[in-house]
């Protein structure tokens, strides 16, 4: 259930990332970390036995946080662009570097999103951030194929160097990507529910004030990235904490 905004403290526009120190800084090496009493006993779940709308809602407050692409697509037909995005999403290999997004069906069958990238084996994910959510949200609307999301989202586009399908101007990152494998997932039925997308990355597109060049690594401050929760709740990124990789010595 969603609660009322009014019954809810604003948003803090002025938390900036920062580094804390690790939850146990003290922790040795062969201490167990139990779980918290409050958890108690573990209950096991066969998926196979719930609902669908009852195992969506269990794995999508499980799996959390995830990350966001809000991904453009051109009809080849018609040329129009189609946005959306789309949290089961995430990076699965650097070399070569490669994204991976989940497309799944919906009521009326496949997304006009899937659609796209299948005639074109071209698209773009775009990054979301704290400053245009609202307007990237507004794009999950079920617009009919031949209306862009784009104006009624407000959102603004500039072209890509080697795809069709443009970058969204008001993402901090984007990667173009071209396909390069599609696996078609489906239920115990045989019906298809979703399109399992691997693209490419062939061209990445920072902005500037978001790169931070002699790390080679975006600047999170001014990042200031989302992630899906459970819901319909997203999650900011507003602090972090480091742990070094253990090395075990060998004899």
């Amino acid at each position: 259930m969603t609660i009322p905004t009014t019954a809810l403290p604003p948003f803090d526009e002025d938390a900036s990332f920062h580094l804390t120190t690790p939850p146990h800084a003290d922790w040795t090496l062969g201490v167990n970390q139990p779980a918290p009493e409050s958890h108690g006993e573990t209950l096991v779940i066969d998926p196979t036995q719930m609902a669908k709308p009852d195992c969506y809602k269990m794995l999508i407050s499980s799996v959390v946080p995830r990350p966001i692409a809000l991904v453009s697509t051109v009809d080849p037909a018609t040329g129009v662009v189609n946005v959306a995005p789309y949290s089961y999403f995430n990076v699965v290999c650097h070399d070569p570097p490669t994204l991976m997004v989940s497309v799944n069906y919906g009521r009326t069958g496949m997304k006009d999103t899937l659609r796209n990238i299948l005639a074109t084996s071209e698209f773009v994910v775009n990054t979301m951030s704290e400053h245009y959510v609202e307007s990237a949200n507004h794009s999950t609307t079920n617009y009919p194929p031949d209306v862009s999301e784009l104006e009624p989202s407000g959102l603004t586009t500039t072209p890509a160097t080697e795809v069709r399908p443009p970058l969204v101007a008001e993402s901090a990152v984007s990667f173009e990507c071209r396909v390069k494998h599609v696996n078609i997932l489906h239920n115990k039925d045989g019906r298809p529910t979703a399109g399992v997308v691997l693209g490419e990355v062939i061209k990445a597109h920072v902005k500037k004030g978001v790169w931070k060049e002699e790390q080679g690594v975006v600047d999170m401050k001014e990042f200031r990235p989302l992630g899906r929760l459970g819901g319909v709740m997203y999650g900011r990124v507003s602090s972090g904490f480091e742990l070094p990789r253990p090395l075990v010595q060998k004899p």
